[in-house]
């Protein structure tokens, strides 16, 4: 087997070997040198130095922050230097509505000069509400030596080529041609020698995509996964491949059992996943080990919960509640996502990191039956091809008897195609929805930030 090539860039001319880095990249060695030994750490030493950064955020928050003095006062709260897990689920849960409401009120007045400097960031607003929070260099720093560590527990070699297909804000990534680099950008090449990268517009068409990557040759590529999902299909119904390929990587939608089996079967690689947000950053990395993710304490508290508030056992499916650990800008205490997840076991790599076994969506991608009983829909997907040319679907739930099927196809169905769809749907799905198909030409709109989920609910029930 290939070792993975880590080739420290060295910042001093002249000097090559041993490499003399940055201060940028000096701090994020250091962080990543920590990083290596908490790990390991048992569960219990990982959770009391998080109480101890957490007590610190909970003190400036309530000294600094209007928003927050006046929601512990409200809940009898008070930090201090002996709070708990316990304690701090005295606290309500810090909503999107709350940060859009509270504005000013939620940023700090005496942010710490020394951790740098204040940038704002509006998320996506890909659940329709957009929320603006501030960030400080500590953050960003927290956020870049969490993707070298995903680096080096996927034993990625730097020195490959890196194909990205993605939503660039800021353009670039014109089709055809895209844009190239010499090097994989920040924070990679902040602290190694890398390979060069490629990058290439979400908006492209998917055949242009397919042209695209067959004259990159890349040995990772990242995307997303619904967009990843409909390229393994359009290689694979042309037999080919690409050749030099080593690993995919995902990012911004869920990632299905299905999906994992897809490119391993038709790719021959893995699929690794990360999982995070805008306002808080990475909240977990895949397992280099297994499937499950880990959540990085180091620098955001997770918490599980079922519907009364409880932390969710191994197995038990809750939404999932974040506190980021160093935002003394824009503190987010008890922040929900608005996702759902499965609260993971002891994962046998050994570290001792919290565990997610599988993040599933947020609130909005369940299913409401007539009863007002919610579940992750099943809705029959691979049976799809066998019936008609279906290249891209959505269902969208708009009242408790109605779901919309949108529809990218080769041509439109006949009225048996449909008849036969609505069959598998219903069944999938366990009850007998009146369905609308709709046809979209080229591709479904994305949402916001170039997110696409198969299953939206729409409706207040």
């Amino acid at each position: 087997m290939t070792e993975p090539v880590f080739d420290l860039r060295s910042y001093l001319s002249g000097n090559v070997w041993p490499a003399l880095p940055s201060q940028r990249g000096a701090q994020l060695l250091s962080l990543l040198f920590q990083m290596a030994d908490t790990q390991w750490w048992p569960a219990e030493r990982i959770i009391e130095h998080q109480l101890l950064q957490l007590q610190q955020l909970l003190r400036h928050a309530y000294g600094s922050v209007p928003f927050y003095r006046q929601r512990f006062d409200a809940a009898g709260f008070r930090p201090t230097g002996s709070s708990t897990l316990p304690d701090l689920r005295v606290l309500p849960l810090l909503t999107r509505r709350d940060v859009q409401t509270a504005g000013e009120a939620l940023i700090s007045r005496a942010i710490p000069a020394q951790f740098g400097r204040v940038a704002e960031m509006q998320t996506s607003g890909s659940t329709g509400e957009p929320v603006k929070v501030r960030n400080t260099e500590v953050d960003q720093l927290m956020w870049e030596a969490i993707t070298l560590r995903d680096h080096e527990w996927h034993r990625r070699d730097l020195t490959g080529k890196l194909a990205s297909i993605r939503v660039f804000l800021k353009g670039g990534g014109e089709p055809p041609e895209g844009t190239f680099a010499d090097n994989w950008g920040a924070p990679a090449a902040e602290v190694y020698v890398t390979g060069p990268m490629a990058l290439l517009s979400l908006a492209t068409d998917l055949g242009t995509q397919a042209r695209w990557l067959l004259q990159q040759e890349p040995d990772y590529l990242l995307t997303y996964p619904t967009n990843l999902a409909a390229l393994i299909e359009h290689f694979s119904a042309r037999g080919i491949r690409l050749r030099r390929l080593r690993e995919v990587r995902t990012v911004g939608e869920t990632v299905t059992p299905d999906l994992r089996a897809a490119c391993r079967d038709n790719w021959g690689v893995p699929l690794v996943d990360l999982y995070s947000s805008q306002e808080v950053g990475c909240i977990a990395l895949q397992c280099p080990a297994s499937e499950q993710y880990h959540v990085m304490a180091e620098s955001v508290l997770v918490e599980i919960i079922d519907a009364d508030g409880n932390p969710c056992r191994p197995g038990e499916i809750g939404r999932l509640v974040a506190t980021k650990l160093h935002n003394f800008a824009t503190p987010l205490i008890r922040y929900e996502l608005r996702d759902y997840a499965e609260a993971g076991t002891v994962c046998p790599c050994g570290r001792g990191l919290p565990t997610i076994a599988r993040i599933l969506g947020r609130s909005r991608n369940m299913l409401v039956l007539p009863t007002g009983e919610r579940h992750w829909p099943l809705v029959g997907f691979n049976r799809y091809r066998e019936i008609a040319p279906i290249r891209q679907y959505q269902l969208v739930q708009h009242t408790l008897q109605d779901i919309e099927v949108r529809l990218v196809v080769d041509r439109r169905l006949t009225g048996d195609e449909e008849a036969r769809l609505t069959h598998v749907i219903q069944a999938a799905l366990g009850y007998p929805f009146r369905l609308n198909f709709v046809y979209f030409p080229g591709e479904i709109p994305r949402g916001a930030g170039g997110k696409f989920e198969e299953f939206v609910s729409v409706f207040e029930a």
